[in-house]
């Protein structure tokens, strides 16, 4: 998929969105040289002679193991356009030489031609993101020893091309491992927040799901923030997803039945929450849903999936101490495809091209200190069919542990339903419990 900002992006102004040939022709005629992440090229890659590297594998690992960045054929060096012919591109063999040529693989490249309106010339683009898996080698041979093979690291700075020292890759190493350390603390931040938030509105006993969703590369800070006509599209759109994923669940939509679709603005996010009045009744209520679209990709989704069990009256106002929170397997199902819909179509409003990062808890109002149980104050029990119909095979665990997935780039209907199932199962199996959606 196609990065929707980039060096050009950024130095003419351009708001995100897919690169055209203007583009790439207004960005020959106002950017002097080359950078760091945008490189000029004549000719189109060629496959390596022996004793060679590489060309083009060691140009895109160079990339990849720095910020990114665009790789434009058929531009000479002093940024006229000559082109490419653009029958003579084979998209097969560059990745095929990628693959062979780089360990590990470099995942997320893209390389697409982009004609004038004339159709007399053409540019190939080859968009590479920055890899959270570097350090990237390149495999090759040198001119003497053409029978040894050999690894090495090149790395992009400035308009040019380097080879990493010892000591720099294993900077670099450090780094990625740095990175993933730093990405699963920013989603169990978010969760720990998230989980204060809630548990201080209302009254026990509730039990939530929690979801947080991020970007593995955020946006840069220079993409213009999230609007609230964009946020709207965004949840409106997260509907139509949700219900083709979820199949036949005999459970109300959370979403559609309470937000209002009116996102309010927040710190740095837009929010969207349902507020009732303390007491329904002579039930109490307090917030049912919230949700937060964060202008660097990040999404929070937290829902009472026990309010279908206050609804049924099935919870007293004032429960014994050691009454469960009845919910319903079925709904922690809808939840996680609400979750992760929402986290998709958020990624595809903001353009983001990279792989997302998804972390999900259940979390219980405390009332009152109960060592052993898993909710203080509280045993919650997730039925499997109805309200009050515990299974025999039904579990209590001392803790409830948060659980991950990975939503892929391109997700397809199939692969966002797997992860839905991935986090739904990765909580639902903790009380002994299957999760398996129709």
């Amino acid at each position: 998929m196609a990065s929707s900002w980039t060096r050009l992006h950024q130095e003419l102004g351009i708001s995100p969105g897919p690169l055209t040939y203007s583009h790439i022709q207004q960005g020959t005629d106002e950017i002097v040289g080359e950078r760091d992440d945008l490189d000029w090229k004549r000719d189109l890659p060629k496959k390596a002679e022996p004793g060679e590297w590489n060309e083009f594998s060691k140009d895109v690992a160079a990339m990849a193991n720095a910020r990114g960045g665009l790789l434009i054929y058929g531009v000479r060096n002093d940024r006229k356009i000559t082109g490419v012919d653009p029958n003579a591109v084979h998209t097969e063999h560059l990745f095929k030489w990628l693959r062979a040529n780089t360990q590990p693989y470099v995942a997320g490249v893209d390389a697409y031609t982009l004609t004038s309106e004339d159709g007399s010339l053409s540019v190939l683009v080859v968009d590479v993101p920055a890899s959270a898996m570097a350090p990237h080698f390149i495999l090759g041979a040198t001119p003497r020893e053409k029978e040894l093979r050999a690894f090495a690291v090149p790395f992009r700075y400035s308009d040019h091309t380097g080879w990493l020292a010892e000591h720099e890759i294993d900077r670099a190493y450090r780094d990625r491992f740095a990175r993933q350390a730093v990405a699963d603390q920013a989603l169990e931040r978010h969760l720990d927040r998230i989980r204060e938030v809630v548990l201080t509105d209302g009254f026990p006993p509730i039990a939530w799901f929690i979801a947080v969703s991020r970007p593995s590369r955020p946006l840069p800070p220079l993409v213009p923030p999230t609007g609230r006509q964009e946020a709207r599209d965004v949840l409106n759109a997260t509907l139509a997803t949700a219900v083709s994923m979820q199949g036949e669940f005999d459970v109300t939509q959370l979403m559609r039945n309470t937000l209002s679709g009116s996102p309010q603005i927040g710190l740095r996010c837009w929010i969207e929450g349902n507020f009732l009045h303390p007491f329904v009744g002579s039930h109490p209520r307090g917030r049912l849903m919230l949700v937060e679209l964060h202008h660097d990709g990040t999404v929070v989704y937290a829902v009472d999936v026990s309010r279908l069990a206050r609804q049924k009256n099935v919870i007293p106002t004032e429960p014994p101490q050691g009454a469960y929170t009845p919910v319903e397997s079925r709904v922690i199902q809808v939840a996680a495809c609400e979750a992760v819909a929402l986290a998709h179509e958020f990624r595809r409003a903001r353009r983001i091209d990279s792989s997302t990062d998804l972390a999900a808890a259940l979390v219980s109002m405390e009332k009152s200190p109960a060592p052993g149980l898993p909710f203080p104050g509280y045993a919650p029990v997730i039925e499997n069919h109805s309200f009050l119909d515990v299974p025999s095979t039904a579990r209590c665990p001392k803790r409830i542990l948060p659980v991950g997935s990975e939503l892929p780039p391109a997700a397809d209907r199939t692969a966002l339903r797997d992860c839905a199932q991935s986090l739904a199962s990765g909580l639902l199996n903790q009380f002994g419990l299957e999760s398996i959606f129709p």
